[in-house]
């Protein structure tokens, strides 16, 4: 039987495939999947400053990205039927993001 976890279901969809120019954020989980991650503690040793600062760094934009996801999760609109012709529904749903997006800056 095999287990499915999510970094196993990434690797199966190939969404990650496009994205060689800029590599996606992930938490430690998705290490050696060509994605920008945090550094782990090796047993015995301490991370070096500079990585301390870096996983700081990079735990700071998760976190924003996943407060933003959980604000799009809490639309109404996306607990409802789309009442567009699907054909634009890839145009709609970008520049409702985009425009959360402009407000968050």
């Amino acid at each position: 039987m095999i287990t499915l976890n999510k970094p196993h279901c990434l690797d199966q969809s190939g969404a990650l495939d496009h994205l060689a120019t800029y590599p996606p954020i992930g938490d430690k989980g998705y290490i050696g999947r060509g994605m920008l991650t945090p550094f782990k503690k090796q047993p015995g040793r301490e991370l070096l400053d500079w990585q301390k600062t870096f996983n700081k760094s990079l735990n700071r934009t998760r976190a924003t990205i996943e407060r933003v996801i959980a604000h799009i999760k809490s639309w109404k609109v996306l607990h409802t039927d789309y009442r567009r012709p699907y054909a634009t529904f890839k145009t709609t749903i970008s520049a409702v993001i985009g425009l959360i997006f402009y407000a968050l800056t």
